[in-house]
Formats: C-alpha cells, structure tokens, sequence
C-alpha cells in the first residue's frame, strides 16, 4: 500500500473555534470601548448643557426678583439664594451638603463653579440682581450623572454578556457554513486516504470565491496524482505480462545449457536464445519507459518547429535502411510547414511508422507531407496485405499485433509502435488514422495544427 489505511491526526481546536473566539473578543472589547467612548462623551455634552441651562435660569431668576416678583426657593431642580453685598444670606435655599458661606463670586458674574463635599458634586453660578446690592445665586446637584453613569454600567454588565453569546454563536454557525468546502476538502483526502481512490474529486458549488478554486487546484492535483498511479500500475502491469515468456525462455535454455547440453554446439544454441530473449526484453523495457513518459505531457515541452525540414532529414535518412532491398521509396514534402511540437517524440513517431511500412509493405512506400486549410496533413502509404477492419480498430492497444503470417518477419515486434504513435499524436493534438483493405496496403494519415508565421 502507499498509505496508511487510517491517518491519526492530531487534535487541534478548529480554525473555525479560532476564528470565533478572535472576532468575538475583538467585538466585545470594540463595542465597551464604543460604549464607554459613547458615555463620557454623552457625560461632556450633558454637563455642558446642564451648566448652560443653570446660567440662563439663574438669569432669568435674577431679572424676576429685579422687578419684585415673588421668590421662589426651589423650581426645576434648581436652588436659590439670595445674598446681601457683603455675603449675609437674605433668602436661603441650599441643598443638603453645600456650604453656605462660600465666598460669592458676583463681582466676576455668570462664574460657574464646582463645589464637592460629602461624596456630593455641586454646580453653582453667582448673579447680581439688577437695580439693587444683592446678589443670587443658584445651584445644581451633579450627583444625577454620576448615577446614570453606575445604572449604565450595570446594564452593560447585563446585557454585553448575552450581545457576546449572540455574536459568539451567530458568528460560529456562519463560519461553519462558509467553511463547509474545507471540511469536504478534508473528508475526500481522508476517503482517498484510507481507500486509494484516486477518482474521487472534491464537489465545487456554482459560487466562485477562494474555496473554490483551492477545491478545483486540489481536484487537478489529484487528476495528476491518479493519472501518475494508473501509468505506475499499467507500466508494473505490462512489464510483469510481457516478460514472464522472455524470463522462463532465458531460465529454460541457461539450465539446459548449464546441465543437459552435450558438447559446446548445444551450449551455444542456448546462448544464442538467451540473447535473442534478453535483446527482447531490453527493447520491451525502453519501449515502455518511452511510453510512460509519453503519457505525462506535462514532463514535454512543445516548441515552435519546421516541420519540412525536419520530415526531409528522417526520409532522407531512413532511405538507407532500404539499400540492398527490392522497396522503393518516393516522397513529396511541401516547404515551409511549421508546427508547434516536440523533435525527439515525432522523430519516434516516424521511426515507428516507417518501420511498420518496411514491415508489411511489397516493394512500395510513399511519404507525403502537405497543408490542407490550417492543417498539416502528413501521410505514409504501403502496398503491402492490409489490415482488416477487426484488426484497424485494435492496432492502437498495447501488445496488440496482427497475424504475423500477414508479415515478412516472423520477428514481428512486441506491439508497442502504434500504440506510442497514438500517445505523440495526442500531444501534439493530431488526429490519427488509418485507411487500409485487405490485399490494397495500408496508409497512416496525421493532421497537425498549422503554425502561423509572421
């Protein structure tokens, strides 16, 4: 296995406990901050208007006793006194705690001042009365705010504890929601995990957000990692199919060679047979290391390429392996066709193709390069046997080979060719196919995408 069946992770508070935990108390310290900023400055504003208020009563009294009206000790939470110039009191009227006696202050006029005694704050404002040497003055108890202030204290000590719980659990039950693709994210890693899944993908909403495109990196990461599995295992797959024959041939005859061979003839026999099997086997391995590498585009770097010139040098090189033999080879390549791909893979392509053509053909080969509307169309033609129509749609598979019988060689190869032929032209997004009767040869077409040059 390549994982633990079951993962054990560690146990940490979740991120969205976390996340709960910090907006809530930095919610709870801004709202008392606010409240507290609130208050005091409410307190400022009241004071200011209290003491405002204060004057303009006292002024108003002052003006009332100026014309002889009647004297009125206590009116609208406010206490009056009247005072001679020397400071002898004429009417009283004093709250509980204040001081009698204090110094007046009407030489200054419309002086307020504070006055604090027995845990008791007073406002007070000295006006002279007109017309007459008397002066009044007027007072104010403060204590009021000072209780507003304890009474909302403690309804903040009742009421922010539930607003906190509010926030608290409001703000958790959303952040669940909104972490929901995390936790998916999570439980299809821990399901491939355990189970070695690789097909499974994690489900994105129609919303797209940053959750939604971590979930579709994650979905891609695990395209790459089962596509990356599935090569491993047809590559373990195919290498312990196609080399069991080879193995038990090469055990076979090195016994045989080792303990029943007569004389030196035989042993050789034997050698030659092991060598034959080992030379099999060696180009089945690289065969398939091409192919596994071929089916990871990503490892493949695509370029700009002239295709004319390159598909000149293979036919011009290729026609030597046709020296000393009955096949005749002719070629029409256009000039100038350039597509976007990769030299080492479609060399391999052609290798391939044209060995198959020397495989199966007569005495006839014809290679053919040429553009069609934005295509490159790249061809090559045998007059050998054909293929069947069972048989053109099995060609393309692994290991797959046709009747040997329909071949020249008895060593026909390990069925690989088109199988790799197939994977290039995928990618470099050509199309492949192959037309071919019985007994009228077979043409294998290719048509690439056309690079434009400026």
């Amino acid at each position: 296995m390549l994982f633990q069946s079951k993962i054990n992770y560690p146990k940490k508070s979740s991120i969205i406990t976390q996340i709960t935990l910090w907006y809530s108390s930095f919610i709870f310290i801004l709202v008392i901050g606010v409240l507290i900023g609130s208050f005091f400055i409410s307190k400022s504003i009241a004071e200011n208007k209290s003491e405002k208020n204060l004057e303009a009563k006292a002024v108003q009294m002052s003006q009332a006793l100026a014309k002889g009206h009647r004297y009125e000790a206590f009116e609208d939470g406010i206490f009056y006194s009247v005072y001679d110039q020397n400071g002898k009191v004429i009417y009283s009227g004093f709250p509980k705690g204040f001081k009698k006696d204090l110094d007046h202050q009407h030489k200054h006029k419309k002086k307020l001042s504070l006055f604090s005694m027995e845990n008791r704050t007073f406002q007070y404002v000295d006006i002279p009365i007109s017309g007459k040497n008397q002066w009044l003055r007027a007072i104010r108890t403060v204590d009021r705010l000072d209780k507003q202030l304890t009474e909302l204290l403690f309804s903040l000590g009742i009421v922010l504890p539930l607003m906190l719980i509010i926030i608290t659990v409001g703000g958790y039950l959303i952040l669940k929601r909104a972490f929901r693709p995390i936790q998916e994210i999570t439980e299809t890693a821990q399901f491939i995990t355990q189970n070695e899944d690789y097909t499974k993908r994690i489900i994105t909403k129609n919303n797209e957000n940053e959750l939604t495109e971590l979930a579709a990196v994650i979905n891609t990461m695990l395209a790459s990692i089962e596509s990356s599995f599935v090569r491993e295992k047809q590559f373990n797959n195919d290498v312990s199919h196609e080399l069991r024959t080879p193995v038990t041939v090469i055990l076979s005859e090195s016994e045989y060679g080792k303990n029943y061979a007569e004389n030196l003839i035989e042993a050789k026999e034997s050698f030659e047979v092991i060598h034959r099997q080992s030379l099999s086997m060696k180009k089945l391995v690289e065969q398939l290391l091409e192919l596994t590498k071929a089916e990871n585009p990503l490892s493949i770097q695509l370029e700009p390429l002239n295709f004319s010139i390159m598909m000149k040098q293979l036919v011009s090189d290729s026609s030597r392996l046709l020296d000393n033999t009955p096949i005749h080879l002719d070629s029409q390549i256009e000039d100038d066709l350039w597509i976007i791909g990769q030299q080492t893979l479609l060399k391999r392509l052609f290798d391939n193709l044209f060995s198959n053509a020397i495989k199966f053909t007569n005495n006839h080969i014809s290679i053919s390069l040429r553009q069609s509307d934005n295509q490159i169309v790249f061809s090559i033609k045998d007059n050998g046997l054909g293929i069947s129509v069972d048989d053109q749609s099995k060609i393309w598979n692994r290991f797959y080979q046709v009747d040997s019988a329909r071949t020249k060689d008895s060593q026909s190869g390990i069925g690989l060719g088109l199988s790799l032929v197939k994977q290039i032209a995928t990618i470099h997004r050509a199309k492949i196919w192959v037309d071919s009767k019985p007994d009228d040869g077979s043409q294998f077409t290719l048509t690439f995408p056309k690079l434009k040059k400026d």
